[in-house]
């Protein structure tokens, strides 16, 4: 789970992970970006979390965003084949699973 992970990474990494996300703002240009742009949370995140993808997806016009049902930080981590197939899905045939919440 992601606290077990967390708990593998020196302590310096986690500070400075913690920092970042922390002090993170949105690019400049990010409004310009012509890309396709996925923008995932969990729906056990903190608000913060959801506030801020609100903000990304508010940034610009090509951004999709979803919540994932029954998951905190970490999706990637948490459960790898399913943050894999969709994001495979989404890139090779446009498809998200049905029991996303799409934001936008």
């Amino acid at each position: 789970n992601y606290y077990h992970d967390s708990c593998q990474i020196s302590k310096n990494t986690f500070v400075r992970i913690l920092e970042e996300n922390m002090s993170f703002t949105i690019p400049k240009g990010f409004k310009d970006a012509s890309s396709n742009i996925l923008v995932t949370v969990g729906d056990k995140e903190k608000r913060i979390m959801k506030d801020s993808m609100n903000e990304i997806l508010e940034s610009n016009t090509n951004c999709t965003g979803i919540i994932i049902p029954k998951i905190g930080h970490g999706i990637s981590l948490a459960n790898p084949i399913l943050f894999n197939t969709l994001i495979e899905n989404w890139l090779e045939h446009d498809i998200l699973p049905e029991d996303l919440i799409i934001v936008n």
